[in-house]
């Protein structure tokens, strides 16, 4: 495995959502290909990040975050 710190993860999570949701297992393969990384503890350290970015309310989970199929997520609106 690279070098991958949970900064760049957690950017390359933000960088892939918009204010339109989008399937959680394509934000989890999107981001594993990014790192060319695509194993299974890579993608289990992904959702992990997207969990901390959900609890830190910069990320919308519409379902439930371990069921990657059938979750989707978005960026939280800003507060203009």
């Amino acid at each position: 495995m690279t070098d991958v710190t949970d900064t760049q993860i957690d950017e390359a999570i933000l960088s892939e959502l918009g204010p339109l949701s989008l399937k959680t297992a394509r934000i989890i393969v999107s981001v594993g290909e990014r790192f060319h990384e695509a194993d299974q503890a890579f993608f289990d350290r992904i959702e992990a990040r997207i969990g901390l970015l959900i609890e830190a309310g910069r990320v919308r989970l519409f379902g439930g975050l371990a069921d990657w199929r059938f979750s989707e997520l978005a960026l939280m609106p800003s507060d203009e």
